[in-house]
C-alpha cells in the first residue's frame, strides 16, 4: 500500500484516539527471503529508523528478491527496496527489461556494497577470454535473477546467440563446471561467493579478465556499470588481481516519499555505520566516498540534501552526470 495512504489510514483512525497518540507513517523496504544477506540488510536499516526517526514505523519486507522488488516499487507496494543499480536504472528510465512501465517512479538512495561479474572456468579449459565463450555451453544463472539478466548482456555482445546457455542456480553451475558438464559459469555477486570457494577447493579455478576494450563497450550501452576488480586470494590458488566489472548493490526509493523524511531516514542511516557494521560487516565499508557507486539514476531529493550537507565526493558531478 502506497505510505500516503497508509499514513491517512492511521490519521484517520487516530481521531478516534486520545490527544496523545501520534500517527505513523508505515515505511516498508523490499529485500529477499529471509535467508539472504540483502534482508539482513534491510533489517539492520528498518531497526536504525525506527529508534531515530520519529513518526516512522519501518519494516523489512519478505521479497522473492530484486527483481520483484522494482515491481512491487513501481506498484506502490513498498517505499523502498534493494536493489542493483542496474534495474534501478532501466526501471527509472523506463528502457531495458523495464521498457513500457512508467519512467521516473525509483530513485537511487544508498550504494551499500558492490557485485561482481565472475567469467568462472577452470584449468584445462579452452576459455581463456570473453571471445573464447562462443559456441560454448555456458551456465548463466536462474530465471528470475538479476545475475541470469546480466549475463544476457555480457553474452548478447559476446557471442549473440552463438552459444549454449544453461539457466540454473549458481550452486547447480560451480558442480556442473566441475563435472565438466559446462565450459564457463557467468554470475554477479558480492564476493566471496561461498559456491566458488567450494569450486576452487575441488578445482583449479580461473577467473577469466574482462578486457578494457569490452568494459568501455558496455558501459556506454549501460552507464552503472563500472570498473573493479577481484582481488588476489580472494579464491584458492588465483594469485593475481582479475579486472572485471560490476554494480552497485543497495537501496532505491519510490519518488513519492517526502524529501524531509527521506533526509531524516539517511542521515540516521549514515550516522549509524558503525551500528549497523555489527549487523553485517558490508557496512564497515560504506562511506562517503562508495556511497554514490554504480548509480546511474538520480538521487532522491532528500538524500541529495544530505549528501551535499556532508560534502560527498563528485556529487555535483553526480547530478549533472544522471540529470538530477
Amino acid at each position: 500500500m502506497n505510505t500516503y495512504l497508509k499514513g491517512g489510514l492511521i490519521a484517520a483512525a487516530a481521531l478516534s484516539m486520545p490527544a496523545m497518540a501520534v500517527a505513523q507513517e508505515y515505511f516498508s523496504i523490499g529485500s529477499c527471503p529471509v535467508t539472504c544477506t540483502a534482508y539482513t540488510w534491510s533489517a539492520g536499516i528498518t531497526d536504525v529508523i525506527n529508534n531515530n526517526v520519529e513518526g516512522v514505523e519501518a519494516t523489512a519486507e519478505e521479497t522473492k528478491g530484486y527483481v520483484a522488488n522494482i515491481a512491487l516499487l513501481q506498484s506502490g507496494e513498498l517505499e523502498a527496496a534493494m536493489a542493483t543499480s542496474l534495474s534501478a536504472y532501466e526501471a527509472y528510465t523506463a528502457t531495458g527489461n523495464y521498457a513500457g512501465t512508467e519512467p521516473g517512479k525509483i530513485l537511487a538512495w544508498m550504494s551499500i556494497a558492490p557485485v561482481a561479474m565472475h567469467v568462472l572456468t577452470v584449468e584445462g579449459s579452452s576459455v581463456e577470454t570473453l571471445e573464447d565463450l562462443k559456441g560454448k555451453r555456458v551456465g548463466m544463472g536462474q530465471p528470475g535473477g538479476v545475475s541470469m539478466l546480466d549475463a544476457d548482456i555480457l553474452m548478447s555482445m559476446i557471442a549473440g546467440e552463438d552459444f549454449e546457455p544453461f539457466r540454473v542456480r549458481l550452486g547447480d553451475m560451480v558442480d556442473m563446471l566441475s563435472d565438466g558438464n559446462i565450459d564457463a559459469a557467468l554470475w554477479n555477486g558480492s564476493f566471496p561467493l561461498a559456491p566458488v570457494i567450494k569450486l576452487a577447493a575441488q578445482r583449479d579455478l580461473k577467473l577469466v579478465p574482462v578486457s578494457d576494450e569490452f568494459f568501455a563497450e558496455l558501459q556506454a550501452a549501460y552507464p552503472p556499470y563500472f570498473r573493479l576488480s577481484i582481488p588476489a586470494g580472494t579464491y584458492d590458488k588465483v594469485g593475481t588481481d582479475v579486472p572485471t566489472y560490476g554494480l552497485a548493490n543497495g537501496l532505491v526509493i519510490s519518488a513519492e516519499v517526502s524529501e524531509e523524511r527521506v533526509y531524516e531516514m539517511t542521515k540516521a542511516i549514515f550516522e549509524s555505520l558503525d551500528r549497523l557494521a555489527g549487523v553485517h560487516p558490508a557496512f564497515a565499508e560504506v562511506s562517503a566516498d562508495t556511497i554514490l557507486n554504480g548509480f546511474g539514476s538520480p538521487l532522491h531529493p532528500g538524500a541529495l540534501r544530505y549528501y551535499r550537507e556532508i560534502g560527498v565526493p563528485g556529487i555535483e558531478d553526480f547530478v549533472a552526470r544522471t540529470g538530477g
